[in-house]
C-alpha cells in the first residue's frame, strides 16, 4: 500500500512539474504573442495615420481644386499661372510627403526588425535554459525510476522467496499428512467395505431362509389341494369339513401372504438405515455448522481453524476443511489469510 501511495505521489509530483513547465512555456508564448500584438497594434496605428495624412492631402488637394475651377473663369491667366505653380508646388508636398512616409515606413521596418532581433535574442537565450531544466528534470525522473525499480525489485525478491518458503512448508506438512490421510481413507474404505459385505451377507440369509419358507408354504399347500381332491373323490364333504378346509385354506394363503412382504421388509429396513444415517451425519454436519457459528459470533477479531478445532474439541482441525469450505460458499463466514469471521 505505501509503494503504492508513494508511486502515485511521484505520478502527482511528474505531473505538476510537467504543469509547471507547460505553464512557463505557455506564457512565454502568451508574452511574444502580445509583443507581436502590440507591435502590429502600432503598425496599424502609423497605417492609418499614414491614410489619413494621405486622405486629409486629397480633401484638401479636392478643395483647392474647386477654388481653383471657381476662379478659373474669372482669373484663367492668372489660373493657369498659378496652376502651374500649384502644380510645381503640390509635386514638391508629395514628393516630400512621400520621403516623409518613406522615412516613416524604413523607421517602422528598422524597429520591426530590431524587436524581431532582439525577440530572437531572447528566444535563444531561454531555449538552452529550458533545455537544461527539461534535460535535468528527465535524469531525476529516470533516477527515481530506476531506484523505485530496484526497490519493487527487491520487494517482489523478498515476496518471492517468502512465497517459495510458505510453498515448501505446505508441501512438507502435506507430505506429513498425506500418508494419515491415506491411512485413514483405507481404515474407511475397508470398513464399509466390511459392513457392505456384512449387510449382504445378512440380506442373502435373509432371502433363503424367505426363499425356503416359500417353498415349505408350497409344498403344503399342494399337499392340501391333493388332500381335499381325495377327499372330493372319495365321500361328500359335509359342512363342517367345508369349514375345516377353508379355514385351512385361508391360513395357507395368508401364510404365503405374510411371507412375501418379508424379502420386501428386510431390503426396506436396510434402506432405511442408509438414510437413518446419512440423516445422522447430516444433522451432526448442520449441529457443527451452527456450533462455529456461534463461536465465530462471539469472536469479532476471528479464528484460524486449528483454534476453533480447540474449541470444538475435535482432534484433527483437518476434519473441519469441508464443514468450513460449505460455510464460505453459503456465505455464512469469511476467511482473510487463514482466519475466519463471521459473515
Amino acid at each position: 500500500m505505501a509503494n503504492a501511495d508513494d508511486l502515485g505521489r511521484l505520478a502527482q509530483e511528474m505531473a505538476n512539474a510537467y504543469e509547471d513547465r507547460i505553464q512557463s512555456i505557455s506564457n512565454i508564448k502568451r508574452d511574444t504573442a502580445d509583443f507581436l500584438a502590440e507591435t502590429r497594434e502600432e503598425i496599424r496605428d502609423r497605417e492609418i495615420k499614414t491614410k489619413n495624412m494621405l486622405a486629409e492631402f486629397n480633401d484638401a488637394r479636392e478643395e483647392m481644386g474647386r477654388k481653383l475651377r471657381a476662379e478659373l473663369a474669372k482669373f484663367k491667366s492668372d489660373l493657369d499661372a498659378a496652376e502651374g505653380d500649384r502644380k510645381n508646388a503640390d509635386q514638391a508636398e508629395i514628393k516630400e510627403r512621400e520621403a516623409y512616409i518613406g522615412d516613416l515606413l524604413a523607421d517602422f521596418d528598422r524597429a520591426h526588425q530590431e524587436m524581431a532581433d532582439n525577440l530572437r535574442a531572447e528566444l535563444a537565450k531561454v531555449k538552452p535554459e529550458l533545455a537544461a531544466a527539461e534535460g535535468d528534470r528527465k535524469n531525476a525522473d529516470q533516477a527515481e525510476i530506476k531506484k523505485r525499480e530496484a526497490y519493487i525489485g527487491d520487494l517482489l525478491a523478498d515476496f518471492d522467496r517468502a512465497h517459495q518458503e510458505m510453498a515448501d512448508n505446505l508441501r512438507a506438512e502435506l507430505a506429513k499428512v498425506k500418508p494419515e490421510l491415506a491411512a485413514a481413507e483405507g481404515d474407511r474404505k475397508n470398513a464399509d467395505q466390511a459392513e457392505i459385505k456384512e449387510r449382504k451377507n445378512a440380506v442373502s440369509a435373509m432371502l433363503d431362509e424367505f426363499r425356503k419358507e416359500q417353498e415349505e408354504a408350497a409344498a403344503a399347500w399342494k399337499e392340501l389341494i391333493t388332500g381335499m381332491q381325495s377327499l372330493r373323490e372319495k365321500a361328500t364333504i359335509t359342512g363342517a369339513v367345508e369349514v375345516e378346509a377353508a379355514v385351512e385354506v385361508a391360513t395357507v394363503e395368508e401364510a404365503i401372504e405374510e411371507e412375501e412382504p418379508e424379502e420386501k421388509d428386510a431390503e426396506e429396513e436396510v434402506a432405511e438405515e442408509e438414510v437413518a444415517e446419512e440423516e445422522e451425519e447430516e444433522s451432526e454436519k448442520e449441529g457443527l455448522e451452527d456450533r462455529i457459528i456461534g463461536i465465530l459470533e462471539d469472536q469479532p477479531d476471528g479464528l484460524r481453524m486449528v483454534e476453533i478445532a480447540g474449541i470444538l474439541g475435535i482432534e484433527s482441525w483437518r476434519s473441519l476443511i469441508p464443514v468450513m469450505r460449505v460455510l464460505l460458499d453459503d456465505g455464512e463466514v469469511r476467511k482473510e489469510d487463514s482466519t475466519y469471521f463471521i459473515a
